[in-house]
């Protein structure tokens, strides 16, 4: 840690935060997701879609797990061997490698006793959620990309959803408020690098909980060479 911020300006963790905000949050809500932490959430996300198209998955499809997708991340590498179809089903002009090259998130749904694997595509943003909810932002991404994910502006803590149709292709919108844990923790993860790069570790840091302290505290004692 201590060389890259000696080899770079002293507020170059500044100036890329917004950009990992937005970027940054496609991971942060795949690695969320898979610890289950939210699996009441994308349940409802996968009724929705269900009521949506007047569908019903099988039941036998009763796990499911998140990948990041999209040409410009390393981690969408092999992708397409983790699933058998798509949902909606994919065409010739939107084959299964334009929907992984062209999206943010992968949702694969699959049977613990059977080899059917479904995988659901979908966009995130991290900075300005309510983009999701515009004709004009779908009509830049794949149209078989059916839910999205999204970070907004609010009062309260909440997360809730929203539903659209563009192109005849329903979309199920998931939004978190800022002020949400979720995301609140992740920006405040982001703040706490942003300080450690700017002042170094034996600068006064404001104390969360017990856990997180724990974290920082190993960030703190290990920055520089041992």
């Amino acid at each position: 840690m201590a060389i890259l911020r000696g080899s770079l300006p002293v507020n170059f963790f500044s100036i890329i935060q917004n950009h990992i905000n937005n970027w940054g949050v496609q991971y942060f809500f795949t690695s969320f997701f898979n610890q289950k932490l939210g699996g009441h959430i994308i349940v409802e996300l996968l009724e929705r879609l269900e009521d949506s198209y007047g569908v019903c998955f099988s039941k036998n499809l009763d796990e499911f797990s998140f990948f990041v997708s999209g040409n410009d991340s390393t981690l969408s590498y092999k992708l397409r061997e983790r699933f058998s179809t798509t949902f909606p089903e994919f065409t010739k002009q939107y084959d299964p490698t334009s929907l992984i090259n062209y999206s943010d998130l992968c949702l694969i749904v699959e049977s613990s006793i059977a080899e059917e694997k479904v995988a659901i595509f979908g966009e995130v943003e991290g900075l300005h959620g309510n983009q999701l909810n515009l004709s004009s932002y779908w009509n830049k991404k794949n149209d078989l990309c059916v839910f999205g994910i999204g970070v907004v502006d609010g009062e309260g803590s909440g997360v809730f959803f929203k539903e659209l149709e563009h192109k005849g292709v329903h979309k199920v919108v998931l939004q978190f408020e800022r002020s949400h844990y979720v995301v609140k923790d992740f920006t405040t993860v982001l703040n706490y690098y942003n300080h450690l790069f700017l002042n170094g570790p034996r600068a006064y840091f404001q104390q969360v909980n017990e856990e997180f302290d724990y974290f920082l505290n190993y960030l703190r004692n290990n920055w520089g060479p041992q």
